[in-house]
């Protein structure tokens, strides 16, 4: 549970051993390069030398050329003679035998599909037994091939008097296909008739001749012949990209790797032949970087603290335990924790299992997503297998304690009883149960609240910021105020017990609450400030004032009753499985055995995912809100991505 130290490097040497310096930067996987020219003084001559990418071209190439024989690029082993120069050469040979049938097969390809969508449109017009050529060759009349909507085909009886002609050929409930005649010097007007009845026009393409149905037999025999070419063709490219393939892949990782390394240049700045460049390397990294850098004689690394230069913002670099890590996704999904700031994933990846646990009590449904989460995290390595692997274990847990195995209340009587209980410890539907399950949810949420109060008083005194620690709502302050409200309302509710004298009054609740109220004056009085009268005048700042200390009481309240729907959840997948084992008991034989698996199945998926969130909420706003900001900036090495780009 901590934030890994680092330490600011700084590199300068020869601009010959500036590619070498970066190779070996981006090769050590560690190395998180800043901006040199933008922390170095502009006076002293150091400039950018970032320079347009020799290696995009080749690269676009390359990429077009795996477009073009469908091959997937990747990463390969390299012989020691196959270089940048090498792969540019290799590039060209293979586009000289790919280039062509490629051309080729885009050119068939388009024309196949006009040719399909001219088909589609002829076969309407199957019933006009006259030649296309001769019907485009009049001089005195166009014609005008398309389909009329159903509706609009009455509507041409009121143009009786209009020279046009329309013939259709067929029909559906849809469309009427057919051909229109008129007159060359009234064509515009019966071209806007027929825009206004949504006739929709069909270009005949100039390929097309003689009579529809002859039209029809040529295009399907020429779309055919295409198909066949296509298929040759996409043989013979299948064969270059088998026969090719590890070519490729050698030009994708050599030059990949140099255009990766060259994009490193946008952070160096140089001046008088000399290159400087200077990044974050983890405390942990420090001795096998510096003994990377050591075979280069001319170039200096020099390792300084991480505050060594106040212009620039340590990243930050997660160091969690087994158990915490697979709930940094979690942590990174509200934001990057700041470099000196409290990493809060060893809380999360407890107060997460453990509440889900608590809502989600099935030994039975706990073992299945338990499995199911060892299988993902094994075979897929996934962190969220990781995480559904530990609540599962917690629901088994809980499960175990509320007697509970796949809905079957009352199957572990047996075991209870062996080990010498009168029954199950925790029976979710007795009444006296329920009120203490509410309560201990309450008593869940006032735990977690005072714990991420007591994180932001930490805070707070950690960066001397005694508003934060002291006068805030979730400082000192509102801590008091908190705690002395419940463990007073516990007594009077629980142990009848009133501690709600005067003293108590005034000393826990008044005095705390006033300190919020004026936290800004008193800050600036704890901070010798000559001035702390209210900058926007005394009545804004009480206006002001009032209502923030009403909202944040408020806050206490809900924030705190919102943990209740952790026991409303005990109860609720308790009645969700009483309802699936009704049904189940409805049926009978392999009926009821099925109801019972896929009842299960549909409890574990939804009241499953409903919980998880809800307990993400809770951890992201009853918690998280209270002191943490995610503001950090996440560590991010240079290192060489394998992934294809466009």
């Amino acid at each position: 549970m901590s934030i890994e130290k680092m330490r600011l490097v700084n590199l300068v040497g020869n601009m010959s051993d500036l590619d070498e310096t970066l190779l070996r930067c981006i090769q050590s996987e560690v190395f998180a390069p800043e901006m040199a020219a933008s922390t170095l003084d502009k006076s002293s001559g150091f400039t950018s030398v970032s320079s347009e990418n020799p290696y995009t071209q080749p690269l676009k190439k390359l990429y077009d050329l795996a477009e073009d024989v469908h091959a997937s690029l990747e990463r390969a082993d390299l012989p020691q003679d196959f270089t940048c120069e090498k792969a540019e050469e290799e590039l060209e040979r293979v586009q000289a035998r790919v280039s062509g049938l490629a051309a080729e097969r885009r050119e068939k390809k388009e024309r196949t599909d006009l040719m399909e969508q001219a088909l589609i449109q002829i076969r309407h017009l199957n019933g006009l037994d006259v030649n296309f050529d001769d019907i485009f060759s009049m001089k005195y009349v166009k014609v005008r091939f398309g389909r009329l909507p159903a509706d609009s085909y009455p509507k041409l009886a009121f143009y009786d008097n209009k020279t046009f002609f329309f013939f259709a050929f067929d029909h559906d409930d849809d469309f009427y296909w057919g051909v229109y005649f008129a007159p060359v010097s009234k064509i515009t007007v019966i071209d806007d008739i027929f825009k206004s009845l949504y006739f929709e026009r069909i270009r005949v393409p100039d390929y097309v001749h003689n009579t529809p149905e002859e039209a029809i037999a040529g295009l399907e025999k020429k779309i055919a012949e295409y198909k066949a070419r296509l298929k040759e063709l996409h043989a013979e490219i299948s064969g270059i990209k088998e026969s090719e393939a590890e070519t490729l892949n050698r030009c994708f990782t050599v030059l990949k790797a140099a255009s990766d390394v060259y994009s490193l240049r946008k952070y160096v700045a140089s001046v008088n032949n000399r290159f400087y460049l200077e990044g974050f390397v983890p405390a942990s990294e420090e001795k096998r970087f510096s003994e990377t850098m050591d075979s280069l004689e001319t170039v200096s690394c020099v390792f300084q603290p991480d505050d060594a230069n106040p212009t620039l913002t340590p990243p930050t670099r997660l160091k969690n335990s087994r158990f915490a890590k697979p709930f940094q996704m979690f942590v990174e999904m509200y934001g990057t924790p700041g470099y000196r700031d409290f990493d809060p994933t060893l809380l999360v990846s407890i107060t997460y299992t453990l509440i889900f646990g608590i809502m989600f009590g099935d030994l039975g449904q706990g073992f299945v997503i338990a499995l199911i989460g060892g299988i993902l995290a094994a075979w897929k390595k996934m962190d969220f297998g990781r995480i559904m692997l530990r609540l599962g274990i917690s629901s088994m847990v809980f499960g175990f304690a509320y007697g509970s195995v796949f809905g079957l209340e009352h199957l572990l009587d047996p075991v209870f009883r062996a080990m010498g209980f009168a029954e199950k410890p925790i029976e979710v539907f007795d009444s006296n149960t329920t009120n203490m399950l509410l309560i201990g949810a309450i008593g869940v949420g006032v735990c977690a609240i005072a714990i991420a109060m007591i994180i932001n008083i930490y805070l707070g005194f950690k960066y001397r910021n005694i508003e934060k620690a002291v006068f805030s709502q979730n400082g000192i302050a509102g801590l008091t105020v908190y705690l002395g409200a419940v463990i007073a309302a516990a007594l009077l509710m629980l142990f009848n017990v009133n501690v709600l004298n005067p003293a108590f009054i005034i000393i826990v609740i008044v005095i705390p609450l006033l300190c919020i109220f004026f936290k800004e004056p008193l800050t600036k009085l704890c901070q010798k400030h000559k001035n702390i009268k209210p900058e926007d005048g005394i009545g804004s700042f009480i206006m002001e004032n009032f209502f923030e200390l009403f909202e944040y009481v408020l806050s206490y309240v809900s924030n705190t009753m919102s943990f209740l729907r952790v026991g409303g959840f005990i109860l609720s997948h308790a009645g969700m499985m009483t309802v699936v084992l009704s049904l189940s008991e409805m049926m009978s034989g392999a009926g009821s055995v099925v109801v019972l698996i896929f009842g299960n199945i549909f409890v574990m998926c939804l009241e499953g995912l409903i919980v998880g969130i809800q307990v993400l909420r809770l951890e992201f706003y009853e918690i998280f809100s209270r002191f943490y900001t995610g503001d950090g900036k996440p560590y991010q090495p240079a290192a060489i991505s394998y992934k294809p780009e466009r």
